[in-house]
């Protein structure tokens, strides 16, 4: 569904990176998987907990280990890469770095 929206209407940008996060409108071999450090496959609007304290970069922040962080946002072009607000600042986050909550 995501691909016909992308072909027939105007999307917010918040809505054009959700559809493209479902990665809908990729072939199979083409698809980007976000997989955690155990391995359990992402999905946009997951929560996941990070596993190791992470200095932020450009930021005096450090985000402790045991933070969770809601919903989040998977870069539609990098595996290894997940987006989430910690502490108020929205930051970019390794996959390795967080294991997905239930």
């Amino acid at each position: 569904w995501s691909l016909d929206l992308l072909n027939m209407l105007y999307l917010t940008d918040e809505e054009l990176a959700f559809a493209q996060a479902l990665n809908d409108h990729l072939e199979e071999g083409e698809k980007v998987i976000h997989k955690d450090s155990n391995g359990a496959v992402l999905s946009a609007g997951d929560n996941v907990v990070l596993i190791k304290d992470l200095k932020v970069k450009g930021s005096s922040m450090v985000a402790k280990q045991g933070t969770v962080v809601r919903k989040i946002a998977l870069d539609p072009e990098n595996a290894q890469y997940i987006e989430g607000k910690v502490e108020g600042q929205q930051i970019v986050i390794l996959t390795q770095y967080v294991k997905k909550t239930t």
